[in-house]
């Protein structure tokens, strides 16, 4: 199984003690990297797991390599949609599974300023499309039974809880580790992420698609 954009390792852990499967796991910072490797030999499955350390760009894989390819909320940083989504086609053996949640607009979120707002304050670049978009993106790059799955509902009540969390018991933890520019900075980038999700423009979502054999 190949992870694109394992972060630390978190889902990929989960996946090698819940599945028994080989993954290999890639991400474009060394740092975090770094960490990933010790939470697999800390959960016992770093036999399982190998983390390379890749450049932003095509995957650094041969044709036909994994049996599936999984990403969380990676597939967001790629701004050219198609380019990534054959790729992801290219790296599958026939008969091959792609499984991933990510982060998508919802229909005219350009005009949401809520949503504006939250990715002027974030740190990182996104690239979002919606549920109809992204599929029709994955069918025209091959893929086949491409399904959708919104979880915005879910989300805009976690999101909430996670809100009032940030900003009452877990407050003064976070100052401690972070400082207090760094707190004030996540707290408003946390308070319009919550609220583009509940306006319905920030959409989490599954998507599921496999190589025809």
């Amino acid at each position: 199984m190949l992870d694109v954009g394992c972060g630390t390792g978190g889902p990929a852990i989960v996946l090698a003690k819940g599945t028994g499967a080989a993954l290999v796991c890639i991400d474009v910072e060394p740092q975090i990297i770094a960490k990933a490797e010790r939470l697999a030999q800390q959960a016992g499955v770093a036999g399982k797991m190998v983390f390379q350390l890749v450049e932003p760009g095509p995957l650094p894989f041969q044709d036909a390599s994994f049996d599936c390819v999984f990403s969380k909320d990676a597939l967001i940083h790629f701004s050219d949609k198609a380019a990534i989504y054959k790729d992801i086609l290219r790296v599958l053996k026939p008969g091959g599974r792609f499984a991933a949640s990510d982060w998508l607009s919802g229909v005219g979120a350009s005009q949401d300023p809520v949503f504006q707002e939250y990715l002027r304050l974030g740190h990182l670049s996104f690239a979002m499309a919606t549920a109809q978009e992204t599929a029709q993106v994955m069918r025209d790059a091959g893929f086949a039974h491409v399904e959708t799955r919104d979880r915005n509902a879910w989300y805009a009540v976690l999101a909430s809880q996670e809100f009032v969390a940030i900003q009452g018991p877990l407050r003064e933890q976070i100052i401690e580790v972070a400082g207090q520019d760094v707190y004030d900075n996540w707290v408003a980038v946390r308070r319009q992420l919550s609220e583009a999700t509940r306006s319905g423009s920030l959409r989490p979502t599954h998507l599921r698609g496999i190589r025809p054999a």
